[in-house]
Parts: C-alpha cells; sequence; structure tokens
C-alpha cells in the first residue's frame, strides 16, 4: 500500500512543502521524501531497486576485492567492473557454487605460487582436471 502527500518538515519551517510518499512493505513502514514527479508506487519500485545496487557494490568491495577504483575515467571504471564479474562468473562456474571472499583469496594465493594445483581443489572442494 503506498500513500503520498505534501508536508511541511520542522517547526519553523519556510519555503515549499516536501512530497512524502508512505510505502509498506512486509510489515514495515518506509517514508521517503522525493521531488520526482512520478507516482508513489513507481518511486516504492525504485527504491527496492536501490537495494539491489547497494548489494551489487557490497559484492564488488567484498569479493574480487575492489575497494578503490584504479581508474578516474568512465573506461577505465567500466573495465575494472567487467573485469570483476567476469571474474565473479568464472570462478562461479568453475567452483558450481557462489563465488566467496575466501574462494577468491585462494585464486590469489594460486596465481602468486604460494598454493599448488592439488591444495587449490582439495580447499575449493573440486575434482582434479585431467589433463
Amino acid at each position: 500500500m503506498t500513500w503520498q502527500g505534501l508536508v511541511k518538515l520542522g517547526t519553523k519551517w519556510e519555503g515549499t512543502p516536501s512530497r512524502v510518499v508512505r510505502v509498506e512493505v512486509d510489515d514495515h513502514c518506509l517514508l521517503l521524501a522525493t521531488d520526482l514527479k512520478i507516482t508513489a508506487e513507481l518511486v516504492a519500485l525504485i527504491y527496492r531497486y536501490r537495494w539491489q545496487v547497494e548489494l551489487f557494490f557490497k559484492w564488488f568491495k567484498c569479493i574480487p576485492s575492489c575497494r578503490h577504483l584504479l581508474a578516474e575515467s568512465a573506461s577505465g571504471v567500466a573495465i575494472q567492473v567487467y573485469t570483476a564479474l567476469i571474474a565473479g562468473l568464472l570462478l562461479a562456474g568453475f567452483t558450481g557454487r557462489r563465488s566467496s571472499k575466501r574462494n577468491m583469496e585462494l585464486i590469489r594465493f594460486y596465481l602468486m605460487g604460494f598454493i599448488g594445483d592439488d591444495e587449490l581443489a582439495a580447499l575449493l572442494k573440486l575434482e582434479k582436471i585431467k589433463a
């Protein structure tokens, strides 16, 4: 259920009223202030997708360890995002499970030469690939 209305914020507030959209989801009530000229239902949908974006960036920072952007240009950032996505998908396809921070660390140790093929396969719980 959604509701929208114009409200004045504060006790001595002077100016134009703010638009507030009230959204009820799973017995929770959210009040969202917006200046968008769209329906209350669309504001609620945008807010729901906002959490998907937040979860992606949480994954982006944790799993592939992309805590900082390596480039400042749009194309450089795009390359870093695509590389992280490809690495996560390859790891998920290789292990048959969702990629985790631990699995990414094991791959890094393998690439640096700290662990061998057999140890990597054992830690990732994989069958050894016969060449």
